[in-house]
């Protein structure tokens, strides 16, 4: 949609090709010659798009992906807002790619440059920011938590705790900064009349 493209024959067989058989089925004008037209013309602009985003992957991962630096996160913002929404859940970075509809090497690429970690960290970091608000405002277990917050196991959900946050959930809820948790503790009832 940008720009034009000169290209040998020899460099793009396929696009080519196609050139070829429109301006064939254009000069026979055999029977349903259009309908055939607009499914030539159809592959050869899928050919062209493809084309188009192979070298705009080319020239954005060569510049140092400076499209990202700048803030354009709209490339990946479907696997920002899946992973937010969805952070209890099982999240595999093929499934994130494919919502972005790029491959997972270069959905990886992009994700790191612009959020300055890896898919699987920020996964980790948002599942583990969602377990301090429950840890601060409820009084449910760990083990409950960290399976709400789509851990499988505790141990797990523990060291990625500890690695992020630098303790444990449990000295994590008791420190004094976490005053909600602390509130759940006072028994609070009202007398009739008050």
């Amino acid at each position: 949609n940008k720009r034009a493209h000169f290209v040998r024959v020899q460099d793009k067989p396929q696009i080519g090709a196609l050139v070829q058989q429109i301006i064939e089925c254009m000069r026979e004008r055999k029977e349903f010659y259009l309908e055939e037209v607009k499914g030539l013309i159809l592959a050869f602009l899928l050919q062209v798009a493809r084309w188009n985003r192979e070298e705009a992957e080319k020239a954005e991962f060569e510049a140092g992906n400076t499209e990202f630096e700048a803030g354009n996160t709209s490339l990946i913002t479907p696997a920002i807002d899946y992973i937010s929404e969805y952070c209890d859940r099982p999240i595999k970075v093929e499934e994130l790619a494919a919502m972005c509809h790029i491959s997972e090497t270069h959905f990886r690429r992009v994700f790191t440059s612009y959020m300055k970690m890896s898919p699987l960290e920020y996964i980790n970091t948002v599942r583990i920011n969602t377990a301090c608000e429950l840890l601060k405002k409820t009084d449910e277990p760990v083990a409950d938590i960290a399976h709400k917050c789509g851990f499988t196991t505790n141990s797990t959900f523990n060291r990625n705790f500890k690695q992020l946050m630098g303790v444990t959930p449990l000295e994590w809820r008791k420190r004094p900064e976490s005053y909600e948790q602390q509130l759940l503790r006072f028994d609070i009832h009202s007398e009739k009349g008050w």
